[in-house]
């Protein structure tokens, strides 16, 4: 099933009808529909008593078109690369810097079992593939140098490009502890973002689409579809055709993101234009990677200084919806010129911080709450 669920007070949005891809949109909904269910040509849109509105379209053959040819037909290909290339020279160069204890570890919290940190946008979480300086290798140094290998102290982690809070474990019992609390989603964590355009289509809202690996752009990620699906069927089939024998399909996975409208701002360019950015508070449900790069993407309004899923990203653009669909299906979402404005303001660091984290204490089971203050 895939849908879509958003609040409605006072609100519209869209329903779309995929075979001979027919659309339907600004279906306007008021409070006094709440606990209704209308049709629209055989597509159900059901308005619960919590004002969510929930639109699904049936498992049946009906396609969703949603090919790599998105933003091609406004950017001439070798632009593209060229930012391309320029972008994974600058992660590269920001991955192999120094990390240090006076710049790069602020500690939030410690005791003798834990260490919440904020991590500065643009540090790596653990050593990766390269073994590059991490904030998990300076945490071992200075907290739990005795255990080995530093593998052993990681409880989550976050992207290179994300700010926030990032707790480690300080003995293996914490750390398995951890681990459960984690895995069984006895977790809360919210984030805050600053994503291009104004949020118009509601206040608030459940953003319901499940990801996959994104076979024409790994190891990135995209929403799943259909015919997604199938073409990423046929990859694998094709590599162990070719002799890539261990290669297995991965299913996609159910995603879910709760988002609400914390503020409409302005950014200013050198001209002195202002240009529209909303700043948004977001729950992720579960915790799929890329899961809100992708899920603000996909709504239209890709995170500001998003290297990958935003403007000129090695990413598939939309969270791989194509462009002349995404103007049907959400007409009021940052343009592409929009985007690029943005762009052109030279923000080096993503504007998506880890803001708060709650959890029971590891050890002493007490009620542990935390709050990193934002740095955009």
């Amino acid at each position: 099933m895939f849908r879509a669920i958003v609040r409605v007070k006072n609100c519209t949005w869209w329903l779309i009808k995929v075979r001979n891809l027919r659309f339907y949109n600004s279906i306007g909904m008021s409070d006094d529909n709440e606990g209704k269910v209308q049709r629209f040509h055989g597509y159900a849109t059901n308005i619960n008593t919590n004002g969510k509105l929930h639109i699904s379209m049936p498992d049946a053959k009906d396609e969703i078109i949603t090919t790599r040819e998105t933003i091609k037909d406004s950017i001439p290909e070798t632009v593209l690369q060229y930012e391309r290339q320029m972008r994974k020279m600058a992660a590269a160069k920001r991955a192999e810097a120094d990390v240090t204890k006076e710049e790069h570890l602020k500690i939030i919290y410690e005791d003798e079992h834990l260490v919440l940190t904020d991590k500065p946008s643009g540090v790596l979480c653990v050593p990766g593939v390269k073994r590059h300086s991490s904030l998990l290798t300076l945490v071992h140094q200075e907290y739990a140098p005795d255990i080995k290998p530093i593998d052993k102290l990681i409880v989550h982690r976050l992207d290179m490009d994300t700010s926030g809070l990032v707790l480690f474990g300080r003995s293996l019992e914490a750390v398995s502890n951890l681990h459960r609390i984690f895995r069984e989603r006895l977790v809360e964590k919210s984030y805050e973002s600053l994503v291009c355009g104004h949020v118009s289509i509601a206040s608030s809202g459940l953003i319901d689409l499940p990801l996959q690996r994104d076979h024409e752009c790994p190891p990135f990620m995209r929403v799943a579809t259909p015919q997604s699906e199938q073409a990423a069927a046929q990859v694998v089939q094709d590599l162990q055709h070719h002799g890539w024998k261990k290669i297995m399909r991965r299913k996609p996975k159910p995603s879910t993101t709760e988002f609400n409208v914390l503020s409409h701002e302005t950014l200013t360019d050198k001209d002195g234009n202002k240009l529209p950015v909303t700043r948004l508070s977001l729950k992720p449900i579960t915790g799929r990677t890329h899961q809100l790069r992708v899920h603000c993407a996909a709504l239209g309004h890709p995170i500001v200084g998003d290297p990958a899923y935003g403007v000129y990203g090695e990413a598939s653009a939309n969270g791989g919806f194509e462009e002349h669909l995404m103007d049907t299906l959400a007409p009021q979402r940052a343009s592409l010129l929009l985007q690029k404005q943005i762009n052109e303001l030279g923000i080096e660091n993503m504007c998506l911080h880890a803001k708060t984290l709650s959890l029971k204490h590891p050890i002493t089971g007490e009620d542990m709450n935390w709050e990193a203050k934002v740095p955009f």
